[in-house]
């Protein structure tokens, strides 16, 4: 590689441009639907659920303000509002003032019918608007939908047709929406534009800042601590500039297989800077202490290379192990996570193995200044693991299992609890809009009751209304649920308004329920397909529900599920199914079953560390350090009130990456002493003063450039940098005090 540098360096450019050009034209996909199953019973419900029912995904809301309630002034602005949205492309645009209602009243002593909407050029006053809307507080189709029960937030809905349903035109009619939507000059405290579309335009954008941010930040810290270090810009470019190809030649090959960029997936760089910088830094510093004992940098080169390649190799191989473990959830989402990092991972490997020996070999014999590769507080933190051994193995023994105990007790009881818009500080914009709408009386999820009929039976007819309406009646009981909706609502209202004004009579035969269906289609009343298609013999209840968590969502759901198999439809099937029942369950197996997928893989990082050492007992050894900083994490966990959710899976395993990799090249180059007939004593000794300085420096350009994460609005990065610290930190004590200490102990 070094004779060839330039032709290696050549390739590299060329590797480096055309993975560059591939990368840039990777899709970006943050549905929530990649989290769910590809196969099974519930997901086999949900997708027939959405061949039919689709609107949910595509709901636009904005949400209005108006603590006087309804006025002239405020059908004017939501009018206003409802042009826009017809504007940028919505359909099936619903707010108030559209509402056509139908009253009886008595006329010349007979029955006289009035049909008129709740805005309208009659309504001159507003003492008009607000009479004609308070006759309809009750109304269970509206309340929870166009407005709250004290009718001081009003709703106003629009769809997305199924053309724009992609991620690129779902983003562009949110971000036209939302400028149009400034220029009407509206307070932001007065109207909040949400909905499933919206969060999945702003939430991704959100991220990417957040990413582009921190990594570019994360690489100004690691080149500031690595400049103290080897005060080399050179060499220092070279430990970033060699993760760079890695990841681009993996975001190339996602786009090679036809995959997105998930919210799993975009957390790629920072894996593999973690690793890649890890390996790099080892390789330096032995570059540069080989500098001195060789003549030629060709020589300094070769001797680096040729005794650091097997344990980075190792290194990569068993994180790339870790990762490739995360198959065994079966989650798409999850697998592609695993299998990109791993790529990625070994990518890394093959890079520092051919383009960094390449690019060394254009370093001049100009003598570098050496003494930042060991200030004093390095020196006195290796002489402090040299001593420990010696002088106090069993009680550092002792300790470590004290520790590594209390922090299975504390995790032990961590609780699995994930929320619908999840990994996101509660004073974030997303966060405080949800608050603020769910606090008013509305609630933007839904959990579905699916249900089909029969051949010879229609799900109009009155057994199945009344088995929906006391379904319904149940449902409102749970304090999830803001409203429920369904059929039976739906015949009931129009019931009330072409019959008797009866509330909440349901029709008394199928023909009548018939005819008023068709009533409802001669009059343009869309609201009856959002629930019922009759000629597919479908119908749904839409149950409302708040963002309240799995421990609240998950219970709730399994109450649903009772109540369906204690009382099931007179006819035909019911399922609980929706994107809210599929996201819940389906998470909480995901973080349930990561569990057996970490066990999976620390069993084949054993495996790979006894082939490597030919030894088991090395090789069982060597997993101590590695579940060290796991146990601590979750006992950190438990004590700062977070929560088990599908984003820790990140979290350990960039842990479990970073301490196999230091792990790996502490035991290698303590077998190399063992090798030479070096006590066992000695040989410890030799490895910690000669791997100790690579580790610190490691752990501290980790740590520093994890905890800028710190600073995010997202919970997910914050955990990630916070967490990367505290692992970091308790991966160094493991490697250089409870390793040597144990070795120590068994070795007596």
């Amino acid at each position: 590689m070094v004779t060839h540098r330039r032709s290696v360096a050549a390739i590299g450019a060329l590797v480096i441009g055309g993975a560059g050009s591939r990368a840039t034209l990777v899709p970006i996909d943050y549905a929530i639907e990649q989290f769910f199953p590809p196969s099974g019973v519930e997901r086999d419900t949900f997708d027939e659920y959405k061949e039919h029912f689709a609107k949910e995904d595509g709901q636009f809301v904005l949400f209005w303000e108006a603590e006087d309630g309804p006025s002239i002034r405020l059908c004017q602005d939501l009018g206003r509002a409802a042009r826009l949205f017809e504007e940028v492309g919505l359909e099936d645009v619903q707010w108030f003032g559209d509402v056509e209602v139908t009253e009886t009243g008595a006329l010349d002593g007979g029955a006289s019918l009035a049909v008129y909407r709740l805005c309208d050029e009659a309504a001159v006053s507003d003492s008009t608007v607000r009479g004609r809307v308070e006759r309809h507080r009750a109304d269970v189709l509206l309340t929870g939908f166009l407005w709250n029960a004290e009718q001081t937030v009003f709703a106003l809905h629009g769809y997305l047709p199924p053309d724009l349903k992609t991620d690129q035109k779902r983003r562009e009619v949110e971000e036209a929406l939302t400028e149009s939507l400034a220029s009407l000059g509206i307070d932001g405290a007065a109207a909040t534009l949400a909905g499933v579309p919206v969060y999945r335009s702003r939430i991704p954008k959100m991220l990417q800042l957040d990413q582009t941010l921190f990594l570019g930040g994360g690489f100004l810290v690691f080149f500031g601590i690595l400049f103290y270090f080897f005060r080399h810009i050179g060499h220092v470019s070279l430990c970033l500039v060699s993760v760079l190809p890695a990841y681009l030649c993996t975001l190339a090959l996602m786009g090679a297989a036809g995959r997105s960029i998930t919210v799993l997936t975009s957390f790629i760089p920072i894996i593999v800077l973690v690793v890649g910088v890890s390996d790099a830094i080892h390789l330096l510093a032995r570059y540069r202490h080989s500098r001195n004992v060789f003549s030629d940098n060709e020589g300094a080169i070769v001797d680096t290379f040729s005794r650091l390649s097997m344990a980075c190799l190792y290194t990569s191989a068993t994180t790339a192990i870790g990762f490739l473990s995360l198959v065994g959830t079966r989650i798409t989402i999850v697998m592609e996570f695993g299998i990109f990092t791993a790529v990625a991972i070994m990518l890394t490997y093959v890079f520092s193995m051919t383009l960094l020996p390449a690019l060394l070999g254009f370093s001049s014999r100009r003598a570098s200044d050496e003494r930042g590769l060991t200030p004093g507080w390095i020196l006195k933190i290796v002489d402090a693991a040299v001593g420990v051994p010696r002088q106090r193995a069993r009680a550092a023994v002792l300790l470590f299992a004290l520790v590594s105990l209390g922090c299975v007790t504390i995790g032990s009881t961590l609780r699995v609890n994930t929320f619908l818009l999840d990994d996101m500080g509660p004073n974030s914009p997303v966060m405080r809009d949800l608050a603020r709408i769910e606090a008013s009386g509305f609630g933007l999820f839904q959990v579905n009751i699916f249900l089909r009929g029969t051949e010879g039976d229609v799900l109009h007819d009155p057994a199945m209304l009344r088995w929906m309406a006391s379904f319904e009646d149940f449902a409102r009981g749970e304090a999830v649920v803001v409203n429920a909706t369904g059929l039976a609502d739906v015949l009931a209202e129009l019931r009330r308004a072409w019959v008797d004004d009866e509330p909440g009579a349901l029709p008394e035969s199928p023909e009548e329920a018939a005819e008023l269906l068709l009533l409802a289609q001669i009059s343009g009343n869309d609201g009856v397909e959002d629930v019922y298609l009759q000629d597919e013999g479908v119908a749904q209840v839409i149950l409302t529900v708040r963002d309240e968590g799995s421990v609240s969502m998950l219970p709730f759901i399994v109450r649903l599920e009772q109540y369906l198999a204690d009382y099931p439809p007179p006819f035909g099937t019911a399922a609980v199914t929706g994107t809210v029942q599929l996201a819940q369950t389906f998470s909480e197996q995901l973080v349930r079953s990561f569990g057996p997928s970490l066990m999976l893989a620390i069993l084949l990082v054993f495996g790979v560390m006894t082939h490597m050492f030919r030894s088991v007992r090395l090789g069982a050894l060597a997993v101590v350090p590695n579940l060290f900083p796991l146990l601590v994490i979750m006992g950190a966990m438990k004590l700062a009130g977070v929560d088990l959710k599908p984003s820790t899976i990140l979290v350990f395993s960039i842990a479990f990456g970073l301490a196999v990799d230091d792990t790996m090249h502490f035991l290698s180059r303590l077998r190399e002493s063992l090798a030479a007939g070096i006590d066992m004593g000695t040989a410890v000794e030799d490895a910690l003063r000669d791997t100790g300085p690579p580790i610190l420096m490691t752990s501290l350009a980790v740590s520093g450039g994890f905890l800028l994460l710190a600073a995010s609005q997202f919970q997910i990065l914050v955990l990630v940098g916070v967490m990367t610290a505290v692992s970091t930190v308790a991966a160094v004590a493991a490697d250089m005090f409870a390793l040597p200490s144990l070795i120590a102990v068994l070795s007596r």
